[in-house]
């Protein structure tokens, strides 16, 4: 099955979906090739533009249990690629090429184990989940009637099955004060940018509070940005804070944002989230599952995916896809040939394990 894989995974690297800056449409060329190579297999295949390079495939044959879901976009090449990102490299028992390990080689894999089996499957590509909206995902469990009893969501976990991992917030403060010279009485008491660090300062601390959280490490918390002010003898009248958290499973997202927003004095600051996804919380059902197809099971990871999509709309979700997130965003990406295999030859098993009914 690994030529096939990698002819599939050869046209799908070709393929510029990277995002930003998100001009994928429903002609791009990843896009269609899922969409033609499905419908050769037999596939009621459904593609759903929803603008801003947001798309879905979504293709059914029979009557499927479980859905498979993995996401065709990718980061632009970061400095120091060798070779064209956009040519598969296949040498030395690795392919090569931006998207190969994140994650499209796991997308090949499904292409070509739908190939080799005739029994119902169930499959969602989506072209949205760099620009960390989840545009494609949720807009699928809000429009879609029909529920899987399992999602298996693509991304680099080297074959094994991951249950649980941390959610994610992407956030920004502005706070506003009064401009004026730092010779001024009083003054500093008004400067945005001090106002931004008395926050900064509490926030730190609360993510700290272990007696809140729970263990150490709970909860993850960086300051990414501060920005603000002209000079040192001038008083701040904006300031900005770019910040993120990552909660363990467990947390509540919801509760935890809301813990650090209610810091901001609203007479001085602002508050905004450009990104909020849950975490992908432990699912009896999703390990029951798993466990009966015999698929290795992963410690929890703390990077996020879209599993936690599907599992907060009740569908029990795992991760599970070949390669390793080390590779994952990195120069000269590339996953292990024998990853592939190993990932399309689980995926053709859980094909199979449905139409064995």
């Amino acid at each position: 099955m690994l030529d096939r894989i990698l002819d599939h995974l050869r046209i799908l690297v070709s393929s510029d979906t990277t995002n930003p800056p998100r001009a994928i449409d429903a002609d791009t060329l990843a896009i269609a090739h899922a969409r033609d190579s499905l419908e050769r297999c037999g596939f009621d295949v459904v593609v759903e533009d929803l603008g801003e390079g947001s798309v879905n495939v979504f293709a059914r044959r029979g009557e499927p249990r479980v859905l498979f879901n993995c996401h065709l976009d990718t980061v632009p090449a970061a400095e120091g690629w060798t070779r064209d990102p956009f040519e598969l490299k296949v040498s030395d028992g690795r392919a090569t090429g931006l998207g190969a390990c994140d994650i499209k080689g796991a997308g090949a894999c499904i292409l070509a184990a739908a190939e080799a089996t005739d029994a119902p499957v169930a499959i969602l590509f989506s072209s949205d989940e760099e620009a960390g909206a989840g545009d494609c995902v949720r807009t699928f469990l809000e429009r879609t009637p029909w529920k899987p009893d399992l999602a298996i969501v693509a991304e680099p976990t080297g074959c094994e099955a991951v249950l649980a991992h941390r959610g994610l917030a992407s956030c920004e403060a502005w706070f506003k004060g009064e401009a004026g010279h730092t010779s001024v009485q009083g003054a500093s008491s008004k400067s945005a940018i001090h106002r931004a660090l008395r926050w900064g300062s509490a926030a730190l601390e609360l993510a700290s509070d272990e007696s809140r959280w729970g263990p150490d490490d709970a909860l993850r918390f960086n300051v990414g940005v501060v920005e603000g002010g002209f000079k040192s003898n001038m008083v701040a009248e904006n300031a900005r804070l770019r910040f993120g958290m990552r909660p363990a499973p467990g947390l509540d997202l919801g509760e935890t944002l809301e813990a650090f927003k209610s810091l901001i004095d609203p007479a001085s600051g602002e508050w905004q989230e450009f990104f909020a996804g849950p975490p992908l919380a432990h699912n009896p059902e999703a390990q029951r599952q798993i466990g009966a197809l015999g698929i290795p099971i992963a410690e929890p990871v703390p990077f996020w995916t879209e599993a936690a999509l599907f599992g907060a709309a009740g569908v029990p979700a795992c991760v599970l896809g070949p390669g390793s997130i080390a590779q994952a965003h990195a120069p000269d990406e590339f996953v292990e040939l024998n990853q592939l295999e190993q990932a399309a030859a689980i995926y053709a098993s859980v094909m199979n394990a449905q139409g064995a009914d």
